[in-house]
């Protein structure tokens, strides 16, 4: 079952450095006003992947530049930005920013099994 939709709320943490927001999550939530607690404990994994796999330019920018500040990829992740891409679903420019993250996630870890 998939726990993306309780992310959305979440989603304006991705306007914050993903530097700061790993490094003390209760301040970005403070700091964005987000005043509600967490239903569950926040994995800023399935945060990307609600970004990722929403229709909005917007949230999947954020998501590339999280990704391109060094937030880990895992295979999920790296097959949800490919699948994406694929599908031509974000514009050429994040297209073009996310397929060398892929890429380069691929040919360290190796296809899947």
């Amino acid at each position: 079952m998939s726990q993306h939709w309780c992310y959305v709320w979440l989603l304006p943490l991705l306007e914050s450095p993903y530097e700061s927001v790993a490094a003390n999550l209760p301040g970005a939530l403070a700091e964005r006003d987000i005043k509600h607690p967490p239903p569950q404990a926040i994995d800023l994994r399935q945060l990307l992947l609600t970004a990722l796999e929403s229709d909005s330019e917007y949230w999947a920018q954020r998501a590339v530049i999280w990704l391109e500040s060094g937030f880990p990829l895992d295979r999920e992740l790296c097959e949800t930005l490919l699948h994406q891409v694929s599908r031509k679903r974000f514009s050429q420019s994040i297209r073009h920013r996310l397929t060398p993250l892929g890429k380069r996630w691929l040919r360290q870890h190796g296809p899947t099994n």
